[in-house]
């Protein structure tokens, strides 16, 4: 079912900290997202239910690995796309580019553990699309996520450049993934744009990003008692 949302904004945590391995190097850093970096408006989606909340996927991700065995993830915290669903999403107060190199330019935290296919693809007007490839984790154990580098699919054809900012993306789920329980098919978190860096996240070289993760572990402690 299709269905059409008007904005919806979920409470902000103050402090968010992923590691993201970006492809141009071999050492990681430490990605602090700002709040406006996140997806923040439901354009469209088909989803399976009960994970069909389209709205819990906007905003900050708030999917932890502990949310599993009894303490599963309810529908407030991310979808299911069920098999070959979809969800599109808006930026409203950003927009996201590439980097003109490998690093990744979008992040799409999908839900660990068993990772899943989907297809991704971009969009200035969100009438015209560019299909950016397959999204798919390298394993279980990389359960906070996965980049997508859009660089690649630019060409003089289509005339994207490192200049471009696009305001919608769309991720679909293949058909090649497991779809035997509630939770059909590739599950979605949130939605990120990295960048242009300036505007979207803080990215913290080692060894400066140690520190940051310490912070913020503990940060997400305090949270929680």
């Amino acid at each position: 079912m299709l269905d059409r949302m008007a904005p919806f904004h979920r409470p902000l945590h103050a402090f968010l900290v992923v590691c993201a391995l970006l492809s141009s190097g071999s050492a990681s850093a430490t990605t602090i997202f700002q709040d406006r970096a996140f997806a923040d408006t439901i354009v469209a989606s088909s989803l399976h239910s009960p994970f069909d909340v389209a709205s819990s996927a906007l905003g900050r991700n708030d999917w932890t690995a502990d949310m599993v065995g009894v303490n599963q993830w309810g529908p407030d915290i991310g979808v299911a796309l069920g098999n070959q669903g979809f969800l599109t999403v808006g930026f409203t107060d950003n927009a996201f580019g590439s980097s003109g190199n490998a690093d990744a330019d979008v992040w799409i935290f999908e839900i660990g553990g068993l990772p899943e296919e989907m297809s991704v693809e971009i969009s200035v007007d969100g009438a015209s699309w560019l299909d950016v490839g397959i999204a798919d984790r390298p394993s279980a154990s990389f359960d906070y996520g996965v980049g997508i580098d859009i660089d690649p699919f630019f060409t003089v054809a289509n005339g994207f450049d490192t200049s471009t900012r696009f305001n919608f993306l769309r991720v679909t789920d293949t058909g090649n993934n497991t779809y035997n329980g509630s939770k059909s098919g590739a599950d979605i978190d949130a939605i990120a744009a990295i960048y242009p860096l300036s505007e979207n996240v803080v990215v913290v070289p080692e060894p400066g990003s140690a520190v940051l993760i310490a912070f913020g572990l503990a940060w997400l402690s305090s949270r929680r008692t």
